[in-house]
């Protein structure tokens, strides 16, 4: 283990490894390995980012506010370590920042070499965010270390990181692209060839051209159909909305949160069949019904606003393109639905207050001969049935 990580690793007592494994429903074992690949998995992907100086101002700043001790702290006070907590929240956000569409299948690596469960998993990922951040903030308080500081103090530690890491970790977040060992082998010159064998290769080479158009078709004719657009709206700047249970929420200025609490909260506005509201932060794997980390941060709001108004009842509503098979799209959309039922369910929402429908390319929003109207009529949305 590297320097660095045994000192993250003293910061976390045996004790509160065994708190966060009782929280979690976790072996002791599992968690200590699953933090310390998490660390070494996040400070990697800082250490790629060490040449960008405003990201390092950043993580300076967030580490400044971030006590060494939260993980801790948050275990004597009685704070539940699970999905939901403000603790594990704002370690996804970091997360999701930094990982972005890599974080599912780092996610998976960490769960297959520690034995965690995925939701245990990602739960020790977001806890690992917050020790870092601790343990950076130390040296910000304690010895001024500056964005420059940093930089230079992940540039020393990447090569033992990398080594810290499994087979396949170090690939992905290494500081430097993986050298690919078939370009270090020793080519012959092109004057060496002899003009017999040019001319033997001219005669297979006008065949590229033609390959890769045939492929290029196959591709549009196999892609899958009715997925996402892979980025995140523009939603404005992030809000604090309390709740009536007094839990506060962060979220953007223009997402769905807003709209939703207003309907709810107004006792002129009586449930109907037409005012649905989308979820504008989902992402699915391409083609499939399983959902993003990333997409985490909006369930846990909206969980967290169904707890505040027990007697919400609502439906999931998927929908999908007119592109492909209808009767795929239906599928697609019926699994994709279920699949976000059942998350609100884990984070804590009663099944019968839930639905899930799919409805396939059914009522559009937009208009499906362009792409962004395609785009537009991919969503997943909510329908509020009892208030």
């Amino acid at each position: 283990m590297s320097t660095l990580l045994a000192s993250l690793s003293s910061m976390l007592k045996r004790s509160d490894i065994a708190g966060v494994a009782r929280n979690l429903g976790e072996s002791e074992q599992a968690v200590s390995r699953g933090m310390d690949l998490s660390t070494a998995s996040i400070f990697s992907a800082l250490a790629r980012k060490a040449g960008d100086g405003e990201s390092m101002r950043q993580v300076v700043d967030l580490a400044s506010k971030t006590p060494a001790n939260a993980i801790a702290s948050a275990l004597s006070s009685g704070q539940a370590l699970s999905p939901g907590s403000s603790l594990i929240a704002g370690g996804e956000r970091f997360l999701s920042s930094l990982f972005g569409g890599g974080q599912g299948a780092l996610l998976n690596s960490i769960s297959r070499e520690s034995g965690l469960r995925a939701a245990g998993a990602a739960s020790i990922m977001a806890l690992a965010v917050q020790s870092v951040l601790g343990f950076i903030g130390s040296r910000v308080r304690d010895e001024g270390m500056t964005a420059t500081g940093l930089s230079e103090f992940l540039r020393r530690e990447t090569a033992n990181l990398r080594s810290a890491l499994p087979s396949g970790f170090s690939e992905a977040f290494s500081s430097e692209p993986a050298p690919f060992a078939v370009r270090s082998t020793t080519t012959p010159p092109v004057a060496a060839y002899t003009p017999t064998v040019e001319k033997r290769r001219s005669s297979w080479m006008w065949l590229i051209p033609l390959a890769l158009i045939f492929l290029g078709l196959l591709w549009l004719a196999l892609r899958p159909r009715s997925v996402p657009v892979p980025t995140l709206p523009n939603l404005g700047n992030l809000i604090s909305i309390s709740l009536p249970d007094g839990t506060s929420l962060s979220v953007p200025e223009r997402g769905v949160e807003g709209r939703l609490l207003a309907f709810i909260r107004d006792s002129n506005r009586a449930p109907d069949t037409t005012s649905w509201f989308d979820f504008d932060r989902l992402l699915f794997d391409t083609g499939s019904a399983t959902l993003q980390p990333q997409s985490q941060d909006q369930l846990q709001s909206v969980a967290a606003i169904l707890k505040a108004y027990p007697n919400v009842h609502m439906r999931i509503g998927g929908y999908t393109d007119n592109t492909g098979s209808p009767d795929a799209n239906v599928r697609l959309s019926q699994d994709r639905a279920n699949n976000v039922m059942a998350e609100l369910v884990r984070l804590g929402i009663s099944p019968d207050r839930l639905e899930a429908k799919g409805y396939g390319p059914d009522h559009p929003v937009a208009d499906n001969s362009t792409e962004e109207g395609r785009a537009q009529n991919r969503r997943i949305s909510m329908l509020v049935t009892q208030k």
